[in-house]
């Protein structure tokens, strides 16, 4: 990959491999994803981590989705 800019390269790839802030695994209806806890009863969907492709294909699994994580968190 090349890129051309005048960005100094400190400012291009800074955060580039941070990990997102306090993100947890679960694995729930037999998908295992990434989320971010947003209050005690919910989280966020980061990203799949390991599902059939089909499951990609449904929009309740889609990054930015809103699911329910009654006692889920740290189950994966």
């Amino acid at each position: 990959m090349t890129l051309y800019t005048v960005m100094p390269p400190e400012q291009l790839w800074s955060g580039m491999w941070k990990e997102g802030e306090d993100t947890k695994e679960i694995k729930m209806n037999g998908l295992l994803m990434q989320v971010r806890p947003v209050n005690d009863n919910e989280a966020v969907i980061v990203r799949l981590l390991d599902c059939p492709l089909e499951a990609y294909l449904n929009p309740a699994n889609m990054p930015g989705s809103t699911i329910p994580i009654s006692g889920n968190l740290g189950s994966a």
